[in-house]
């Protein structure tokens, strides 16, 4: 058996960088989900399987409990392992709701304002783009009633499994925040879904 070296510039002298690193062995996921079974827990329902330099992975249990729109400055990838969730997405002034069912991929662009509705039972992973430092993104509420804006926080998010879910739980107990200004209607802080 031979071995294959990097190829080399003839230009520049350079060889490509290699890794002198190892990797990782095989993971069997449902086996992980059910280890972890316990940090599964509304309003996200999320944990890192992988945490990279350049990207990481989420897997989310359902049921989550959410009302907010996620808009982040870079794609994100969803893969549906078990059940069926809805991706609703604000594309202008309407709400779009994309079903993906257990098997399907679905691809959110950046700057989509989203919010994944996950029922009982069901499991999925995201690949999202590691936030560099001091990188901000969004959690927004529209308004039931009338669908205005009702509060955009732009917020640091170094850990989404943690800041993510401290930055909604802040935004619930506070009862100004939560009022329209266009209808005086009170986005409330939903219970896990039950169903889509």
């Amino acid at each position: 058996m031979s071995v294959q070296t990097a190829p080399h510039n003839s230009a520049t002298g350079a060889k490509p960088a290699v890794s002198t690193g190892g990797c990782e062995p095989a993971i069997n996921l449902l086996k992980w989900v059910e280890e972890n079974r316990d940090s599964f827990r509304p309003p996200v329902g999320n944990k890192y399987l992988y945490d990279g330099k350049d990207f990481f992975v989420m897997v989310i249990a359902g049921p989550n409990a959410r009302n907010d729109f996620h808009i982040v400055n870079s794609e994100e990838y969803f893969y549906q392992v078990k059940g069926d969730i809805v991706v609703r997405t604000r594309e202008g002034d309407r709400i779009v709701d994309h079903r993906v069912r257990e098997g399907e991929t679905f691809f959110i662009p950046k700057m989509v304002p989203h919010c994944p509705m996950r029922p009982p039972n069901t499991l999925g992973v995201v690949v999202e783009r590691t936030r560099h430092a001091g990188e901000t993104e969004h959690i927004v509420f529209y308004c039931e009633g009338c669908g205005s804006l009702v509060e955009d926080i732009e917020f640091d998010c170094k850990d989404i499994v943690n800041h993510f879910r401290d930055t909604m739980e802040a935004f619930w107990k506070d009862d100004a925040r939560r009022v329209c200004k266009k209808c005086g209607k009170r986005v409330e802080k939903p219970v896990p879904l039950q169903r889509i």
